[in-house]
């Protein structure tokens, strides 16, 4: 025996409405850039645009771990050799993107 599901079309628009206005108040206070994962400064903790700031940071602070590592390798930390080594490796990166 198969039973048929009469869905109110009203019920449903209300609740459309619901959850857009839900979402609406949990991006409030917060720009487009933060919540869609574009924010360049500023973003809140727990957007995207935070999370990609983040990710964004680590990433630059663990090139930067690299390149003093293989350089302290070659050279003494501030000796102009290290300077130089320095230079040269974000120089090579910034060609290369």
């Amino acid at each position: 025996r198969v039973q048929h599901v009469v869905v109110d079309p009203m019920r449903i628009a209300a609740l459309v409405v619901v959850a857009a206005s839900l979402f609406v108040a949990g991006c409030a206070g917060y720009s487009p850039e933060c919540v869609t994962g574009t924010g360049t400064k500023d973003c809140a903790t727990g957007t995207l645009g935070h999370q990609q700031m983040t990710q964004e940071r680590e990433g630059d602070e663990t090139v930067a771990s690299i390149d003093d590592a293989r350089c302290r390798a070659h050279a003494a930390p501030g000796s102009s050799d290290y300077l130089a080594c320095r230079q040269r490796a974000a120089k090579s990166r910034g060609a290369g993107q």
